[in-house]
């Protein structure tokens, strides 16, 4: 890449990774300005050292990115599961129970005090006498 267009790309990669590390304050954004800036070295100083160094700089960053996107996936997914299980656990079992308990109150209405559980034949004792 010539050395005008890549300072071009590296001014833009530099302003966005910014914005979105201002933005969310996620660590992965940052590294990847890292990621995206540390090239432009070789454009000034083209020793074979500074390759190197850069190069492994980059793989290490590299492996840093994969290591956080794999570390927030997994909190995602935690989340999501916390989120589903409280849906499905915390207000519905309350919910539940007080429709147990409204259910119970009714069976009593219906069926008086001295009779069983039988709801449904209990519903037309009244009719058959």
């Amino acid at each position: 890449m010539p050395k005008n267009m890549h300072i071009v790309f590296c001014i833009i990669a530099t302003v966005v990774f910014v914005a979105l590390y201002i933005r969310k304050r996620k660590m992965v954004d940052f590294l990847w300005l890292l990621v995206c800036d540390l090239p432009l070295i070789l454009q000034f100083y083209g020793d074979s050292t500074t390759a190197t160094v850069i190069g492994v700089c980059e793989v290490i960053l590299l492996v840093a990115i994969f290591v956080f996107h794999l570390q927030d996936r997994k909190a995602a997914r935690n989340q999501s599961e916390d989120d589903s299980q409280s849906d499905e656990g915390g207000g519905d079992v309350d919910d539940l129970k007080d429709v147990e308990q409204a259910v119970k109150v009714e069976r009593s209405k219906l069926a008086g005090n001295d009779a069983d559980d039988n709801v449904i034949s209990q519903a037309f004792d009244n009719y058959n006498t």
